[in-house]
């Protein structure tokens, strides 16, 4: 079977600066090469993101993904199906079923969640979806204990240590055990080389941008009316954001990601925010002064109106994705509209064509770019 996947990895490293969250949170072991030896017809054997040999079937025809949520559309992505995941974690779910995948591969939903309960896993619950593999956050080490014990088997898989928490190599990381498992390489590679060409165009043309001249942002990861998270270094918003041509108001001050308060968001004052999937919180909350006990309107952010929800596609574009390249685009565009005038729209259209090989509707498009608080919801 191709080896491609480790170097591969070492190139993307380059692409994007280091990062934690709920579902990747920080462990502090690095990640094995993934490998796999064919041992029967009937099995084989790969070896996991915690360096462990998992004996799994040959042919993979029912897979249940638990805690690491993204890891649904990283399968889909390897091997442009869905009908092979039979169960996934409640969270992913809601994901999935507010995202156009629901549209691309309907089959995701029919995915059981009832294996999780009270967040954690149900073992007689689970055998009764009667998975072939289980996949789990590494950092999960009950979990994966429970579900192996109970004769299933378990590939661990790491989240912002898997690629010092660069997404894009992140996401290529999973994308290379998943072909092991599945023995699907095409859109692994294609997906490498569509990253680097978009962040070869990026540096390109911020090269030359001042630091004076790049926006400090910041990164609202989970917020209610009791609540503010922000997210910083060693955490895939730093990474992003430094990507794109931005500076990370909390890089200095948070590692992964912490509950701070309004005078915190007072002091960093960003120029824009930028709020992920994981809140059910919408940039006219903000805009709109509607949290109780939390005034927004003295931010610099609110005040100029360059509030923005991070887009969901396939999967929420904040965690690495097959999205991740148009996640590139569409951020260093609200960074620096000046110098990247592109429609992100058409941009959109182009990579579902090329990538899913679906004619993504303006309306679906649209969703898109707004997606539903209903994803957040678990």
């Amino acid at each position: 079977m191709k080896k491609y996947g480790f170097l591969a990895t070492l190139a993307l490293a380059a692409m994007l600066a280091a990062c934690g969250d709920k579902d990747e949170e920080a462990v502090t072991e690095q990640p094995s090469e993934t490998s796999d030896v064919q041992t029967t017809a009937e099995e084989k054997v790969v070896t996991d993101q915690l360096g462990r040999e998992v004996t799994i079937p040959g042919k993979i025809e029912r897979v249940v993904t638990g805690g690491i949520l993204p890891y649904f559309s990283t399968w889909y992505v390897a091997t442009n199906s869905t009908k092979e995941i039979v169960g996934m974690h409640p969270n992913s779910y809601n994901a999935a079923k507010n995202s156009i995948l629901a549209k691309i591969s309907p089959d995701v939903l029919n995915a059981k969640t009832s294996f999780i309960q009270n967040g954690e896993v149900n073992i007689e619950e689970l055998l009764k979806v009667n998975p072939q593999l289980y996949v789990e956050n590494a950092t999960d080490e009950n979990s994966i204990n429970k579900i192996t014990e109970a004769g299933i088997p378990v590939v661990g898989v790491q989240t912002i240590d898997a690629a010092a928490a660069e997404p894009l190599a992140t996401f290529n990381s999973w994308l290379t055990l998943t072909s092991k498992i599945t023995g699907t390489t095409d859109r692994a590679d294609r997906f490498l080389q569509e990253g680097e060409k978009v962040q070869s165009e990026l540096d390109a043309k911020l090269k030359d941008v001042a630091k004076e001249d790049k926006p400090r942002a910041l990164i609202l990861f989970m917020h209610n009316d009791k609540s503010i998270t922000v997210g910083g270094s060693n955490f895939f918003g730093n990474q992003w954001l430094n990507a794109t041509g931005a500076i990370d108001v909390a890089e200095k001050d948070v590692q992964g990601r912490k509950e701070v308060n309004m005078e915190q968001i007072y002091s960093w004052n960003p120029d824009i925010i930028y709020i992920t999937n994981f809140t059910e919180t919408q940039p006219e909350d903000l805009l709109e002064n509607k949290v109780d006990g939390q005034d927004w309107s003295q931010v610099k952010a609110v005040q100029d109106g360059k509030v923005y929800k991070i887009p969901l596609g396939i999967y929420r574009w904040f965690p690495p994705s097959g999205d991740a390249p148009l996640m590139l685009k569409w951020m260093a565009q609200k960074n620096h509209p000046e110098l990247f005038t592109y429609k992100i729209e058409d941009e959109i259209k182009t990579y579902y064509k090329d990538f899913y090989e679906f004619d993504v509707t303006d309306e679906e498009i649209h969703d898109i770019l707004n997606p539903s608080s209903d994803a957040a919801k678990y």
